[in-house]
């Protein structure tokens, strides 16, 4: 409110305060939608980092390296906190991997959910009996 009250001080025409605070929306709009990931982007990211994670247990390691961990733990509570909660700070592959498996399957079912609700409802042409 403090901005505002600033900007009104500087500009006494108010179209030109409002052509502003029109930019400034327009400006935080496209940051914050260059800086959001689609679930698909997010899908895509959750693949990889299953094919690390099964990497890592294919070479019996007893660990998931740090890199491929930091990844899992931003991507898991990005989606979900509570699946962040169960991930825990173990770092073994079955567990790292069950946690993946829980994400994909609600990133899916969000992907689903958004394409339903992109339909448009079916009108019928003609009553039915």
């Amino acid at each position: 409110m403090m901005a505002a009250m600033s900007l009104a001080a500087d500009y006494p025409n108010p179209y030109e305060l409002t052509a502003l605070q029109i930019a400034a929306a327009r400006a935080q709009l496209v940051f914050r939608s260059r800086h959001r990931r689609t679930l698909q982007q997010r899908l895509g990211d959750s693949d990889a980092l299953v094919d690390q994670v099964e990497h890592c247990r294919m070479a019996d390691r007893k660990l998931v390296d740090a890199a491929t961990w930091s990844k899992v733990v931003r991507l898991v509570a990005e989606v979900d906190p509570r699946l962040r909660h169960n991930l825990g700070s173990r770092r073994d592959p079955e567990r790292v991997g069950e946690v993946l498996f829980a994400l994909q399957a609600r990133l899916m079912e969000a992907v689903r959910e958004e394409r339903r609700r992109g339909l448009a409802p079916v009108i019928p042409l003609f009553r039915t009996p």
